[in-house]
């Protein structure tokens, strides 16, 4: 298997992964970036158990796909090798079979490090646990939305809240370095960037007030800040995700979604993050691990009643 390549293995083959670029300690060869039937995983001298996406791999593992099944891994090397049904994989070897190399380059190494950044990053379990006490807390939940807390790729984002009871109206208003920008006043609870406003700045801060409005005056306040990364910044970014998508079976493909929300999110693109794990969602219903991945977007830009409500889901799924 040729580096930076991706490698098919058909009906009936079994390959000796490769994977030069291993490295000394506790970080996995491999990860899955995506799962179809009940394949399955045997570690050297442990039991067998199903994968899941974003399960990681490590040295002797022994994956085997059904017939229907197939799946898809991400190598520490940038490349990415898809299974299809009744194959079987080990990792940590050379490749020793007829893989076929497919045409797509490899994906860079900082896509690796931060997908299993992301998916070391602690489980539904854990993430459901630490927010309990926060669960149906509506009154107290953070009004603003999106963007919140977050790097962005374009400086002419969309703006989320949500409404106050009580509330007529809206007061958007975003600043930058210099000062306020613009303002808007709007009955909804979303507003797509004005076309007739200056777009933020690359590489600059940025912060977003709502205010709430009644007759009576101001019923709630509050604000969010975001960054907006600089242009090469971007299109460094772009480009990774471009190669994601020609690496992993298309940009619509769950493999393409979930390494590219996985990436978007060590890379602090939470929202960008979260529109890759919701597009994931939709392609697989019942899989809990898109759930599971929202609820630690929705932690981390602390939208904490919203990551309980994803945690919780991925537990229903996953039962």
């Amino acid at each position: 298997m040729a580096a930076g390549r991706l490698a098919r293995i058909t009906a009936g083959g079994a390959i000796l992964a490769a994977s030069w670029l291993a490295t000394a300690g506790a970080e996995p060869l491999a990860v899955f970036a995506s799962v179809r039937g009940r394949v399955e995983v045997t570690a050297a001298g442990g039991p067998r158990q199903y994968a899941t996406f974003g399960q990681a791999l490590e040295r002797g593992d022994r994956v085997a796909v059904p017939p229907g099944g197939a799946a898809t891994l991400l190598f520490n090397d940038g490349n990415i090798v898809e299974l299809g049904e009744k194959s079987t994989l080990t990792v940590g070897g050379r490749a020793a079979s007829r893989a076929k190399p497919g045409g797509a380059p490899g994906v860079p190494g900082e896509v690796y490090a931060s997908v299993t950044k992301f998916v070391s990053g602690g489980s539904r379990e854990t993430g459901l646990v630490a927010l309990s006490a926060l669960r149906g807390e509506a009154d107290g939940a953070p009004m603003l939305l999106e963007p919140r807390r977050s790097e962005l790729l374009d400086g002419r984002p969309s703006f989320r809240w949500r409404a106050v009871e009580g509330a007529t109206r809206y007061r958007l208003a975003v600043s930058g370095e210099p000062g306020e920008l613009w303002s808007r006043e709007i009955e909804g609870t979303t507003l797509d960037y004005p076309a007739d406003a200056p777009a933020l700045p690359p590489g600059g801060d940025f912060l977003w007030e709502v205010r709430a409005l009644s007759d009576r005056g101001d019923l709630r306040r509050e604000e969010s800040f975001g960054h907006v990364v600089a242009e090469d910044e971007a299109q460094a970014v772009r480009g990774s995700l471009a190669r994601i998508g020609a690496s992993a079976g298309g940009p619509e493909s769950p493999a393409a979604r979930f390494l590219s929300g996985s990436y978007l999110f060590g890379r602090g693109l939470f929202r960008d993050a979260a529109v890759q794990f919701e597009a994931l969602s939709r392609l697989s219903p019942a899989s809990p691990t898109p759930h599971e991945a929202l609820g630690n977007v929705y932690r981390a830009v602390g939208l904490m009643d919203l990551a309980a409500a994803e945690y919780q889901q991925a537990l229903t799924l996953g039962r």
